[in-house]
């Protein structure tokens, strides 16, 4: 039932209407008589609300392809978190991540007095990468009417920049002059470690690889990817140019190519697939000219369906794999004085793009 088309039973009138939840022997008084709702045994039917096919009812989601007229084309896969899952071998669920267990069981309710405390319990934190959403709350609280406190606002930005810095992704590097001393040769490799594609979600996200070298002293000899204030990546095409977008790279040789993973969408054109333009509006949007984002562990491009499929370059880079993708740096420094040189990488996120 994606794109929310699950079904609410709507025959039913309170104070008869049955909630299923995911814990047996509820009992049903208190909440009947204030919610007009009767809590019932889960059974086989509250088994949902542990299952990422629940998830997946909203974050599996098709919006409408519209050509320049209206006129209305088909489908298209605006996200598809649940299904990237499905196609990794990640043991972990969405609830595993995104609602963490408390640590023992919890008393969920102060009626009726006395209630046995529930376990597991979810805590409802929900947070992804999405630090901008939360922000831009937390900014306009007043004129929006929002009623978490500053408080509210602090833990949820803290949970979120943990679940970045900590669970989503992990790099590693080993940089080698050649022997003539006038190259450097730095392989990266990024390793994915959410159960999902990263970024997932909304195609306005993308992730992608700062690297810098310097020479003694803190002189620049080779910059990729390197953030401008106002949002923007310096040498990415699509930033420059909105007609453009940066390819997938394998190899790296100058500051003006960036490794950028991220969806670029296309518009539709009676010439036939991949002669469209690339668009920003969602509702123009038919299919993807580019989709290099980090694939999660067992993910296999050559069996994915064409809705969470890979696009562009990365289709046919060997080191773009399930869980990682591996990329050389093979760059000039014959204009470095010494043979000391500083590495530096990073994987930085936006969830909106420039």
């Amino acid at each position: 039932s994606f794109t929310g088309q699950y079904d609410i039973e709507t025959d039913t009138f309170s104070p008869d209407r049955k909630l299923f939840g995911p814990y047996s022997g509820p009992p049903p008084n208190p909440m009947q008589q204030n919610t007009g709702f009767v809590p019932t045994d889960h059974g086989d039917d509250g088994l949902q609300l542990a299952d990422p096919a629940h998830c997946g009812s909203c974050h599996t989601l098709y919006t409408p392809a519209l050509d320049a007229n209206g006129e209305y084309l088909g489908e298209f896969p605006e996200q598809t978190t649940y299904l990237e899952w499905e196609h990794s071998t990640v043991n972990k669920t969405c609830q595993d991540c995104h609602l963490p267990k408390a640590m023992g069981a919890v008393v969920i309710s102060n009626r009726p007095r006395r209630l046995a405390p529930r376990f597991p319990f979810g805590q409802h934190h929900y947070v992804g990468g999405n630090s901008f959403m939360v922000n831009l709350l937390k900014n306009n609280a007043a004129v929006l009417g929002v009623t978490a406190t500053d408080q509210h606002f602090k833990d949820t930005l803290d949970r979120t920049q943990t679940q970045l810095w900590e669970k989503t992704a992990v790099l590693s590097a080993e940089a080698m002059l050649t022997p003539s001393g006038d190259r450097l040769e730095v392989n990266v490799r990024v390793e994915n470690h959410a159960g999902h594609k990263f970024p997932s979600g909304l195609p306005s996200r993308r992730a992608w690889l700062h690297v810098t070298v310097t020479a003694a002293g803190g002189k620049i000899v080779f910059e990729s990817g390197r953030p401008s204030a106002d949002g923007s990546i310096a040498g990415n095409d699509a930033d420059a140019n909105p007609a453009l977008f940066e390819p997938h790279y394998d190899t790296i040789n100058f500051s003006d190519q960036v490794q950028i993973y991220e969806p670029v969408m296309l518009n539709f054109n009676v010439e036939g697939p991949g002669t469209g333009d690339v668009t920003y509006t969602l509702l123009r949007a038919y299919e993807y000219a580019k989709d290099n984002r980090l694939l999660p562990a067992g993910f296999d491009k050559s069996t994915a369906a064409p809705d969470i499929g890979v696009y562009g370059a990365a289709a046919t880079d060997d080191d773009f794999t399930g869980g990682s993708d591996q990329i050389l740096y093979d760059v000039d420094v014959s204009g470095a004085q010494g043979r000391e040189l500083t590495v530096t990488v990073e994987l930085l996120f936006q969830t909106l793009s420039y």
